[in-house]
């Protein structure tokens, strides 16, 4: 009887452990666009840049533009950069400069304001997300790529608010899916 209920306390706990390591993976297998673009391409691979700045103090706002680097050398072309928020508040702003060409360059800005009595403080939390895809199914594979970047949304970079910094600083990608949040 005791072996019974020790038994099925582990089995129990094998399931709970298995459910936290394979369900953010799971979940991530299920996103909406990574599905979308399988749909017109062979292979579509993730890598991802987190965005984590708090601007406290007068005098020390964030400005910066990025161009992404990804070694090794991701399979496949450049398809679509989602800006995933995590957490925003204040005077903040991200995603493509207005008017610049829209590759891997992208920026933001977490900027202070207020005054010795009314300190505002502004904080930037999020996730770049990068998919690059390769093998077309059709010749309007690519037309995708390019309807999903244009859309008139924060997530495709376009909630821009300046400023932009003029230099652009190199920073390294990392491959996968972000790690899961703790709630």
């Amino acid at each position: 009887m005791k072996s019974e209920f020790l038994l099925k306390r582990l089995c129990a706990a094998a399931i709970v452990a298995g459910a936290c390591f394979v369900g953010p993976a799971a979940a991530q297998a299920a996103d909406a666009d990574e599905s979308e673009l399988l749909e017109h391409f062979e292979k579509v691979d993730v890598w991802h840049a987190p965005v984590d700045y708090s601007v406290r103090y007068n005098n020390q706002d964030v400005i910066v533009t990025r161009e992404m680097v990804a070694q090794p050398a991701p399979q496949g072309e450049l398809c679509y950069i989602r800006f995933d928020l995590i957490k925003g508040e204040g005077d903040y702003g991200y995603g493509f400069k207005p008017g610049a060409t829209r590759d891997a360059h992208w920026g933001f800005n977490v900027l202070k304001r207020g005054t010795v009595v009314d300190q505002l403080a502004s904080q930037l939390k999020m996730n770049v997300i990068y998919f690059y895809a390769q093998g077309p199914k059709s010749e309007a594979a690519k037309a995708v790529c390019a309807r999903k970047q244009a859309a008139p949304t924060p997530a495709a970079g376009n909630a821009h608010k300046g400023p932009w910094a003029d230099l652009v600083t190199k920073a390294r990608l990392i491959h996968g899916w972000p790690a899961a949040r703790s709630p």
